[in-house]
């Protein structure tokens, strides 16, 4: 390649798309082609077609793909299969068609069969069955290697395939659902050391051996291989070295300076034994790895606590308010200044009622005899009240939008995917930050929309009680985003989705039936509807109307119910 080169890369927002992208600026590379996800979808064959015919690049790289762990490869198989290749099929494809001198196509080490004798030299690809849970994007991968070949055999054109072991490095995903191992254990790990956790539990046995290459060195690799080779077979990188997922977790803990315990859960899968590669064929060509695995890992943590700090990782916070003596007397004076308001003409049902505010609007999403659940929308730059509920528990969970709780006691800024738990009896209210307003939702146990003491209210309601059937609307529920969910007498699970966040509810009857279809991730957050999760001792994990991250519960062991549980999942999809 000519510094001058039209190079297109593609995945350049991904982890080794960014790598290769920062060094080739690095290496003095001008004319370097990005697309954003908004300016070209590439499972649209025309759009790719009509990219291609105007921009006319040199030289491809093709790092786009759909990747993720264990978790998101055998829970989403079809969106694997489908999404990489139509990704392959139209950029190969164009490639050809727009006369590309050379493509470099970016495979992984799933394409291998799970059998394989190890390392895994190239002339083992197909020669037996693959790996189950990753099968679906192994096959695509496959398709991709087979297209190269295929082109470069018919067309004469200068297609490579590059295949590298678990990749890791700076600007990766983070979560489990997304993430392949080691960046989901950084996660993991920091996660546990500021929630203080006494241990991380991982799938698997620990004993499955993986090698791991740092992403500056994949990227050295693919253009070592595109100013260098040429030829009809597709090559390995990697370190040549095996590491155990147990000896990767101690590096792990020792870098982040988490003090607690590592198991390891074996009834969860961990994927193939033994996965490593020969990289002989590109060691003869003159290439080696250049980065150590503890020296990445250092590298990859203060790239996550960078991330961390400008909220490109997203964390949940959960902040738990107690009653204070401020409460307790503002709560008196208002009770001998002037009657606690009773409040009138309220309905036989809240459902199917959109209650107006001059905030916004609530609606009830789910009621029974324990809690009730609300979804509010206050507009932007308005708050709630300074009120507060005697009788009862609020839990006040951000769905998106950025907000600032304030008490007599604290002020906590929140943002989607947070949490206030407020102890009865405590003044509380929610000023709006974000400029498209707040969606949340109110969890109030025990279900009483009446417990209702304002002390201040910019509208001018502090002597009112809550919103009379006047104030409600019943026509028109879609227009408010309306949706709800109803308690049944066996297993049901109910999800609403939006762009910005997803609420999900879960009914279990009995620990049967929570056994084999409770899942859990390690994002969002969970809150009982009624019923409890219980530790292995019976201790209790999460009682009603509590509400608890994602990752304390996917680090407990033999989570179980006793008795009937109704459980909220809420999910954010800020950034």
């Amino acid at each position: 390649m000519d510094k001058n080169d039209k190079i297109y890369i593609a995945g350049h927002n991904g982890l080794i798309g960014a790598a290769i992208l920062r060094r080739l600026i690095t290496d003095g590379y001008t004319n370097i082609i990005t697309k954003e996800h908004s300016e070209i979808n590439l499972c649209d064959q025309s759009q790719v077609k009509s990219f291609f015919e105007r921009e006319k690049p040199d030289y491809v790289f093709l790092a786009a793909a759909k990747v993720g762990g264990v978790f998101a490869n055998s829970t989403y198989r079809a969106d694997f299969i489908y999404e990489n290749i139509m990704i392959q099929n139209n950029i190969i494809h164009n490639s050809f068609l727009n006369e590309v001198k050379k493509l470099i196509f970016l495979c992984c080490a799933d394409a291998y069969p799970k059998e394989c004798p190890q390392p895994a030299k190239e002339e083992y690809l197909l020669t037996g069955p693959l790996e189950p849970t990753c099968e679906p994007f192994a096959l695509a991968k496959i398709a991709g290697i087979k297209m190269c070949e295929s082109y470069n055999r018919q067309y004469g054109t200068d297609f490579i395939v590059t295949i590298p072991p678990s990749v890791y490095g700076p600007n990766q995903h983070y979560d489990i659902l997304n993430a392949q191992v080691l960046p989901s254990l950084i996660k993991k790990f920091h996660e546990a050391k500021i929630s203080n956790l006494k241990e991380v539990l991982l799938w698997g046995t620990g004993s499955q051996i993986r090698d791991f290459l740092f992403v500056d060195d994949v990227a050295d690799a693919c253009i070592f291989l595109m100013n260098k080779y040429s030829g009809p077979d597709f090559i390995n990188i990697g370190t040549n070295r095996g590491t155990t997922i147990k000896e990767l977790a101690e590096i792990l803990k020792k870098v982040v300076g988490y003090k607690g315990k590592i198991s390891f859960d074996k009834t969860k899968p961990g994927g193939v034994s033994k996965k490593l590669l020969d990289i002989s064929k590109i060691k003869n060509l003159g290439w080696k790895p250049k980065t150590d695995l503890l020296a990445g890992i250092k590298v990859s943590y203060n790239s996550f606590l960078n991330e961390l700090e400008n909220k490109s990782v997203r964390t949940s916070k959960i902040c738990d308010i107690k009653i204070s003596e401020r409460d307790i007397n503002a709560l008196k004076r208002i009770k001998s200044l002037r009657k606690f308001t009773i409040s009138t003409m309220q309905p036989n049902t809240y459902k199917n009622k959109i209650v107006l505010k001059p905030w916004g609007y609530e609606f009830l999403v789910f009621e029974n005899t324990k809690v009730a659940v609300w979804f509010l929308h206050i507009e932007k730059g308005n708050a709630t009240s300074m009120h507060c509920h005697p009788q009862k528990k609020t839990s006040l969970i951000i769905l998106s939008g950025t907000a600032m709780s304030n008490t007599f006691m604290y002020k906590n800024f929140l943002k989607g995917g947070d949490a206030v738990i407020i102890e009865k009896g405590v003044f509380h209210y929610t000023k709006v930050l974000s400029d498209n307003g707040l969606n949340m939702l109110e969890i109030e146990s025990p279900p009483n929309k009446t417990d209702l003491v304002r002390l201040e209210d910019r509208y001018g309601r502090e002597s009112a009680g809550y919103e009379s059937v006047a104030e409600m609307e019943t026509q028109n529920l879609k227009n408010y985003g309306y949706f709800s969910f109803k308690e049944k007498d066996s297993y049901t699970k109910y999800t609403h989705t939006t762009d910005n966040f997803v609420v999900s509810l879960e009914i279990f009857n009995n620990n049967s039936e929570f056994q084999k279809n409770f899942k859990i991730g390690d994002e969002g957050l969970y809150t009982s509807c009624g019923g409890k999760l219980l530790y292995k001792d019976n201790s209790i994990l999460l009682n009603t109307g509590d509400t608890q991250k994602a990752d304390i519960l996917y680090n407990t062991k033999d989570i179980h119910i006793s008795e009937k549980i109704v459980i909220l999942k809420t999910f954010t999809k800020d950034k």
